[in-house]
């Protein structure tokens, strides 16, 4: 099976929704002078040159002409920082939560997974990164058996039609240690969770956002306090209120 390749996507309308939603819960749980468990099951690169054409300009590219508005959502703070001169690069996952963690003097002890040996190249001289290069709901399930709980996000590229089974596993085992998990999926007829957790969805068009094909995204959450929740179903009415119509189901 041919590995996933992020770049033409990176930056895309499902790239914004899931940041946004990462961003806010990261924020939420790092605490100053503190260390937190981070674990990724399918990272991909850890920044994106953005060129054009590309998947960016009907997702990010749709954002920032109203960035100043944005800039009080962390997400939006650091693609701002990340591009100074204009929107020219695009920082992956877990980059994002790296930037986040320096951001509030929080340590990150973060754990990533990709099967693609050009994806481990690009994470050399990562010193706060540990990358691994193998399976990701496997390394996960590994890691689960000795790190203390932390965030976990569940990123699978959804090649495989097992995927959303594993994830599903992993996300349900990883609750039950203790870790806060995002579970990403692209909505479709098959791709939607299912489980008796939050779930937030975008429809892009309602943001202002274009997904192509894809009409929209789903985030579940898993392992959250009341006041986590609470604070995403504001920050989540904030960024609608600029960006669009979003809706929790």
């Amino acid at each position: 099976m041919p590995n996933y390749d992020h770049r033409v996507h990176a930056g895309n309308a499902g790239d914004v929704w899931k940041h946004f939603l990462l961003l806010e819960v990261a924020d939420y749980l790092f605490i100053p002078d503190s260390s937190l468990a981070y674990a990724e099951t399918h990272v991909g690169r850890p920044k994106y040159a953005l060129s054009t054409p590309g998947d960016w300009e009907s997702g990010i590219g749709k954002c920032w002409p109203i960035l100043p508005f944005l800039k009080n959502f962390c997400y939006f703070n650091i693609m701002a920082e990340f591009n100074p001169g204009g929107l020219r690069r695009y920082p992956g996952s877990a980059c994002l939560v790296l930037q986040a963690a320096q951001r509030r003097r929080s340590k990150l002890q973060a754990e990533v997974w990709d099967i693609d040996a050009e994806v481990a190249e690009a994470w050399r001289g990562y010193s706060q990164v540990a990358f691994h290069l193998g399976d990701g709901f496997l390394g996960v399930r590994s890691l689960l058996d000795h790190s203390p709980p932390g965030l976990l996000l569940i990123d699978p590229p959804y090649l495989d039609s097992a995927d959303m089974t594993l994830a599903e596993k992993l996300l349900c085992r990883a609750k039950d240690e203790g870790w806060v998990v995002l579970w990403w999926c692209m909505m479709g007829s098959n791709t939607v969770p299912q489980g008796s957790f939050e779930k937030y969805s975008l429809k892009f068009a309602q943001a202002g956002l274009d997904g192509g094909h894809w009409d929209g995204a789903v985030v579940a959450l898993a392992g959250s306090d009341d006041d986590l929740k609470e604070r995403l179903e504001r920050r989540i009415c904030e960024f609608v209120d600029l960006t669009g119509t979003a809706e929790s189901f």
